[in-house]
């Protein structure tokens, strides 16, 4: 049993700890406030906390760590937790730099210790369903990619750190990465950026809405993040047919429905799927690669090759006046 460490008690620590692993312990948590860290340990049934981080990092009984911090934290305690020999599974983004990635990566490899990008939906029955449809050729050759993840929540996160673009916040790094992920999933490298269209409320302020054009071998994707506007679904379209979940990747019930239509004028083919706590399954996978010494498919080259597409986006933006 691998045991975990929770380097931090935020909300979506909790969706980690909620199920627990069959392979692997929760075992500690911690928190700068130590209180919180007790709470949170009390409700999800986990025996020990720390009142720091660097306490759980240190703590010789911990293999790996879970990091679910703010986006601009991952890359700092990524570093710290290599160096003391712990395994890494780090809320996305991992980075928000190419160069953020790599140098994780050359540390990581250095301490000789995993790291993994916890991107939770490719987990969830649904889209691993989607991804083989595709590769068994169920729409013809894949065209494009229409992804929409868009959450009304402008006052929610006033204040917080996705509404500050110091810290990593905005859109594209919350939501547009899950859409960057999926095309290259579902259609592999070599993914540019066309076009950006991106409205911020001020110069300095967060990207709270994008509109993204991505190109590759034929194939053109779609890239819709916001937290402006409500939508969260995508579609495939291929030469034969196309695919659509119409929950997206929000990991809520309603993504464990896909729908295959071939035909205009064709009723299309539902697949449901029952609930899976994709939290757990990563963990599972993680835990089973640490005891295998196998290196992770959401390893740091994948997340550099998201981030490369992220600084286009940013590079070839063009102001959108809503």
């Amino acid at each position: 049993m691998i045991r975990f460490g929770i380097l931090g008690a935020a909300r979506i620590a909790g969706a980690f700890a909620l199920e627990k692993p069959a392979n692997a312990e929760l075992s500690a948590v911690a928190s700068r406030d130590l209180e919180k860290a007790r709470r949170f340990a009390d409700e999800y049934r986990i025996p020990r906390v720390h009142g720091s981080y660097e306490a759980l990092i240190e703590d010789p009984e911990i293999e790996a760590i879970y990091i679910p911090l703010p986006h601009h934290l991952h890359h700092e305690y990524t570093l710290k937790c290599a160096r003391a020999g712990k395994h890494v599974l780090c809320e996305k983004p991992a980075a928000l730099t190419v160069k953020e990635a790599e140098s994780m990566a050359a540390i990581c490899g250095k301490n000789k210790v995993l790291f993994m990008e916890a991107f939770m939906y490719r987990f969830l029955p649904v889209h691993q369903r989607v991804k083989l449809l595709v590769d068994e050729g169920a729409i013809g050759r894949l065209r494009h990619i229409d992804f929409h993840f868009c959450i009304q929540v402008r006052e929610m996160l006033q204040g917080t750190f996705r509404w500050d673009r110091k810290l990593g916040g905005g859109a594209v790094y919350d939501l547009g990465i899950y859409g960057i992920d999926l095309c290259r999933w579902m259609a592999g490298s070599g993914w540019e950026t066309a076009s950006a269209l991106v409205y911020r409320e001020n110069p300095k302020s967060i990207d709270a809405f994008s509109q993204v054009m991505l190109k590759t071998g034929g194939v053109i994707g779609s890239v819709t993040s916001s937290f402006i506007t409500q939508a969260y679904y995508y579609t495939l379209s291929g030469e034969g047919g196309s695919i659509h979940v119409p929950g997206g990747t929000t990991g809520k019930p309603v993504p464990n429905l896909l729908s295959l239509k071939n035909k205009p004028d064709q009723q299309p083919v539902e697949e449901k799927f029952e609930p899976v706590n994709a939290y757990r399954k990563e963990a599972e996978y993680f835990a089973e690669c640490i005891e295998k010494k196998r290196k992770p498919f959401l390893d740091l080259e994948n997340c550099a090759a998201n981030m490369r597409i992220v600084e286009e986006i940013f590079a070839k933006e063009t102001k959108l006046e809503l």
